[in-house]
């Protein structure tokens, strides 16, 4: 009796089972993917997430575009976001980091979307307007002043660059001291005035003369010049100092606001971007993803 009830419990369990898969079979759908889905299992219920890269992965293509894509010339920037852009696409520019930002399925007036594919215009600066940077205001001995000149001659406009090599190569300063005045005080102290002179000379023949300041003419983003065109160049005023110290010559140059000038040229490439594009760029920066 007790194995004939036993057999019976297990053919029974075994039916149940295939009549359970058969209804399961029956009533089957497709999962739509990015939807939470639970199913009982024998340890309870079990979400499934098809949202996820181990079920998104199997399908034949994503559901919606995404990724940072950067490019680092105008004309790269145009093909991308003619490619991918659409009525409702953003565009934003960060003046001082110099990159110009699209969000291409940014939001539109009739609801929200994801904001997940962007095109970033990263404007990189030249080699010749990072070496003027970072000299600037930097005391530099006569050595030094010299090899810098040399190495950038061609970003040299006034005076002619031949003068301003020699200038700096053959700078002489010589300091003197003279005593204007002295008064005798109430306590019956000395009070020496005096006053302190730089005299510069240049050149073999100490004819040159030494300029307070001198002009450069620089191109400050690293952008493909088109063929036959002049590069973009930006005029800069660059104050000369001098000063000698126990002997040693000092040399200083100030550029004029070279932020402005970088601003200038940033904007520039905006304005190629709208009028290339047909599309208005906003100043700032875009909400995050």
């Amino acid at each position: 009796m007790t194995t004939e009830h036993t057999e019976r419990t297990e053919n029974d369990a075994v039916i149940e089972i295939a009549q359970h898969a058969a209804r399961a079979q029956a009533q089957a759908t497709e999962l739509e993917p990015g939807k939470l889905y639970a199913f009982p299992t024998e340890h309870g219920p079990e979400l499934v997430d098809l949202a996820s890269p181990a079920y998104t992965s199997r399908l034949a293509a994503p559901q919606r575009k995404t990724g940072d894509t950067i490019v680092t010339n105008v004309a790269s920037y145009a093909a991308y976001y003619t490619k991918h852009a659409d009525d409702d696409s953003e565009t934003y520019v960060d003046v001082t980091r110099r990159t110009i930002t699209t969000i291409l399925d940014a939001h539109t007036k009739d609801g929200p979307r994801w904001g997940h594919h962007r095109l970033h215009l990263r404007l990189a600066t030249t080699d010749s307007w990072n070496a003027w940077l970072a000299n600037d205001r930097k005391q530099l001995t006569q050595r030094e002043f010299a090899e810098f000149i040399e190495d950038h001659l061609a970003d040299i406009r006034e005076p002619a660059a031949a003068d301003m090599l020699e200038i700096a190569s053959t700078f002489q300063a010589k300091t003197k001291v003279s005593f204007a005045s002295a008064t005798r005080l109430s306590t019956g102290d000395t009070n020496l005035v005096w006053e302190e002179t730089t005299d510069a000379t240049a050149g073999a023949k100490g004819n040159l003369k030494v300029p307070t300041s001198f002009k450069i003419a620089i191109q400050c983003l690293d952008l493909p010049i088109p063929e036959g065109e002049d590069p973009v160049v930006y005029g800069i005023e660059a104050r000369f100092r001098y000063r000698v110290e126990r002997g040693q010559l000092y040399v200083t140059y100030l550029l004029g606001d070279p932020a402005a000038v970088l601003r200038d040229a940033v904007l520039s490439v905006v304005k190629q971007v709208e009028e290339g594009l047909g599309i208005e760029v906003l100043h700032g920066a875009p909400a995050s993803a």
